[in-house]
């Protein structure tokens, strides 16, 4: 009898889900320290004023604010990630440019640039890395001037090369 191989079903998560949780850790903290300065009189401690007594109507109160603006915050927050999404679902299958809401096509680091404070960098996938590396390979072979690498500046151009004579 020969033994079926295990699959392993990848784990999908939610990579907003974790910014989510972050928040309301963030938000539970905040909860903590309200209580932690009710019970302790923190105000009395920094301040060096007249200790007050515990009021549980205040800390609820704060306690109550807190927890709505935490919910108000994680599921706004949450929301505008997930339609962040499915607006940059509308992408060119070829050229990789994104559809704004306008109806027009732009590559999608100025979409970036222009919408959100992102820094773009480039670079190569392994996939892609390999398929480089054998079409220069190739193109040396042949006898063909491979392209030049990103980044380096052709002769007789400003700012590099020779000048000519």
């Amino acid at each position: 009898m020969t033994k079926q191989p295990e699959t392993k079903v990848p784990v999908r998560t939610d990579a907003f889900a974790s910014v989510a949780l972050w928040q309301l850790i963030a938000f539970v903290l905040l909860i903590c320290f309200v209580w932690a300065s009710e019970v302790i009189d923190l105000p009395a401690i920094v301040f060096h004023i007249a200790p007050s007594p515990f009021n549980f109507y205040r800390v609820c109160i704060l306690s109550a604010a807190i927890i709505t603006a935490g919910i108000v915050t994680v599921g706004h927050t949450y929301e505008r990630q997930r339609s962040l999404v499915k607006k940059l679902l509308m992408t060119c299958l070829y050229c990789h440019r994104v559809k704004t809401t306008k109806g027009e096509w732009v590559h999608a680091e100025e979409y970036f640039l222009n919408h959100y404070p992102v820094a773009m960098d480039r670079g190569a996938c392994p996939d892609c890395g390999k398929m480089l590396e054998t079409t220069e390979i190739a193109a040396q072979e042949s006898g063909i001037k491979s392209p030049p690498k990103p980044g380096a500046v052709k002769p007789n151009q400003p700012g590099g090369g020779s000048s000519p004579s």
